[in-house]
């Protein structure tokens, strides 16, 4: 008997937490649980496979002209099941070309010819590029190729290409122009597009709004500049040696292993012309198992540059820098914010060790994150350069380290760029920027309205919409998460998570099921109105009785979305009299909580909830005992 009652028990876990409960799954992303390369425990299934490639780039940056050309080599495997007949390439710069297909409108002196391409070779196989056949095929910002053999499951293709463009005049998408002689480069190179086990081919058209996809890739890459142009870049600085003037040399070396900040560059070092050695200067970098490779280069920037240890365990460290006008106030301390803000990510939330070996933080405009390389424009105030810098830094780890489809579901990275810094703002800006608070305000306005769409609509189906996806309720959602869950349950959870998918595609089922697996609980009914459902936040206080000398409180939900009770009691002069917290419930899909507060003759006035937790009606939670 009792060895049958533990196959129940393991019949019903194993359905539990073997499968999606009452959670929607796709049919496109269901087919790949039901083939084995994902499973319903959260973990990668058996048959779990990705492709990727090796680049070598050699580029050269012509100031005079804003113009990068380059030639590059790509070997691309497929670990596929499948075989290809064609290969699909992105070329970003083409979103510049006149007539291109746009999410919004671009200055007129940025528009120009796109990616030029002069030589594209396949195996040996050269390609006409100025033709419009099948065989070659440019459509938007991709180019379709195909390939004369088609590249059988776990064989391998040499690709050769040679290609040009001209950088936007004014800043560009993420990426541009500065001054005359300062450039971030991004969205740059022919890129082999991303095949994987849920779409196949990637062949969405970049736009502008939505961001990276890429596959983890290996990267060799030499950037050509003229004398005195320091170029920064995505990995490990190979030579080093062979391009710094001995001076800068020894500061360089000596910020590799030092906790201190260290000034490389100051205005001082310019003028007296001590900056490289002498001609033309040939940058190595590389970065291995990376999703992109971007460069910034400027011949007038300062430049700061600092270490810290990421894993106590290892000894492992990253090198920081900034480099910025000396114009802008603010990036003198962004190094400085930049150290702490990658120690708070590796020792308190998420307390995972920071990625990467290497972290730049350029002096452009905006806020956009590449791996290993952040631009960042000058901010009025430090609480805001506080803010941006710590948000572009979460991004190392979502999507870089995680690789995940930004350009399908954004809220599985800026939701998390924006959530998981909220605590190191508040502390670092002493209180002055404080997203936590602007997070909730803004999602209490939106909540439960046509424009609320559940964070599962793909996010290139989303224009006016997608900031509150990808940013808002995306960050509200992993806020109350970590509010019902506690600190430790939470780390545990996105801990697994991380261990489990780092470096592969997870998708947002992937993480839903791996919470489900470490906590040992299913959360649908988390999961469902935060994520899936079109649904808002609303609590009120439905009635209050006296008895026995206790408050007896029904709090009613009303709207969908799950949310902690947070009562507070206020006596007649508006003094805080008792708070009371509760996070356990609503899991069985009561309408009704109640909950017991101690009474004492001078409480007046019951308020539910607080600045942190969103209600998208707070005109019912207030009750005035008379």
């Amino acid at each position: 008997m009792r060895t049958v009652v533990l196959l129940l028990i393991s019949f019903f876990a194993a359905n539990i937490f073997g499968q999606p409960s009452n959670l929607f799954v796709p049919r496109n992303v269901l087919d790949a649980y039901n083939t084995g390369t994902r499973s319903f425990d959260g973990k990668p299934g058996d048959k779990y496979w990705q492709n990727g490639s090796d680049y070598k780039i050699f580029a050269e940056v012509i100031p005079s002209e804003r113009k990068i050309k380059g030639i590059e080599e790509i070997t691309y495997y497929n670990n596929s099941p499948h075989e290809l007949n064609r290969l699909v390439f992105r070329l970003y710069q083409d979103i510049y070309k006149k007539g291109a297909a746009r999410d919004f409108p671009l200055p007129e002196n940025d528009i120009n010819e796109g990616m030029i391409i002069d030589r594209f070779v396949v195996n040996g196989k050269e390609y006409d590029t100025q033709s419009r056949s099948r065989e070659f095929n440019r459509i938007m910002t991709n180019l379709m190729v195909a390939l004369e053999d088609s590249l059988a499951p776990g064989e391998s293709v040499k690709i050769e290409i040679g290609w040009s463009f001209v950088l936007p005049e004014k800043g560009g998408l993420r990426m541009g122009t500065y001054d005359e002689t300062s450039f971030y480069v991004a969205y740059w190179y022919p890129q082999v597009s991303v095949f994987d086990d849920i779409d196949g081919w990637d062949t969405f058209n970049y736009g502008g709004m939505q961001e990276y996809y890429n596959d983890f890739s290996n990267y060799e890459v030499e950037i050509t500049v003229p004398e005195n142009f320091v170029v920064w870049g995505t990995g490990v600085l190979q030579n080093p040696k062979e391009v710094f003037d001995a001076r800068i040399l020894e500061k360089y070396q000596k910020a590799l292993t030092s906790d201190e900040i260290i000034s490389i560059i100051d205005s001082a070092t310019y003028s007296e012309g001590i900056v490289t050695n002498k001609g033309k200067n040939t940058y190595k970098f590389n970065a291995e198992y990376v999703p992109d490779f971007v460069f910034a280069t400027s011949d007038h920037y300062l430049w700061d540059l600092t270490s810290t240890v990421v894993d106590s365990s290892s000894g492992r460290r990253t090198v920081i820098g900034a480099a910025y006008k000396k114009e802008s106030e603010d990036f003198y301390q962004v190094a400085e914010i930049s150290k702490k803000s990658i120690l708070y990510f590796s020792n308190t939330m998420p307390a995972y060790p920071f990625p990467y070996p290497t972290l730049t933080v350029f002096n452009g405009s905006g806020g956009m994150e590449s791996p290993m390389m952040i631009n960042d424009g000058s901010s009025s105030t430090i609480a805001g350069t506080i803010g941006v810098t710590s948000h572009e830094i979460t991004h190392q780890y979502m999507p870089f380290m995680m690789g995940t489809n930004e350009r399908k579901y954004a809220f599985m990275d800026e939701g998390w760029a924006v959530m998981l810094p909220f605590e190191f703002q508040i502390h670092e800006s002493n209180g002055e920027h404080n997203r936590k608070l602007a997070t909730i305000a803004g999602y209490e306005r939106i909540a439960g309205t046509e424009e609320d769409t559940p964070l599962l609509v793909p996010s290139t189906e989303l224009k006016n919409t997608y900031r509150n996806s990808a940013y808002v309720r995306s960050a509200a959602a992993y806020l109350m998460l970590y509010e019902f869950l506690g600190e430790e349950l939470f780390l545990n959870a996105l801990h697994g998570y991380m261990n489990r998918w780092q470096g592969k595609h997870p998708t947002p089922w992937d993480f839903y099921f791996t919470f489900n697996d470490v906590l040992k609980d299913d959360l649908s009914w988390f999961w469902n109105p935060w994520f899936n459902d079109f649904s808002f936040p609303d609590l009120g206080i439905k009635e209050v009785k006296n008895k026995d000398g206790k408050l007896i409180v029904t709090v009613e939900k009303i709207g969908g979305q799950p949310v902690p009770i947070y009562l507070e009691t206020l006596s007649e002069n508006g003094e805080t009299l008792s708070t009371k917290f509760v996070n356990d419930f609503w899991k069985t899909g009561d309408k009704e909580k109640v909950v017991e507060l101690e009474n004492t003759a001078d409480i007046r006035t019951i308020k539910l909830g607080n600045d942190y937790i969103p209600d998208s009606n707070d005109g019912n939670n207030f009750y005035e005992i008379k």
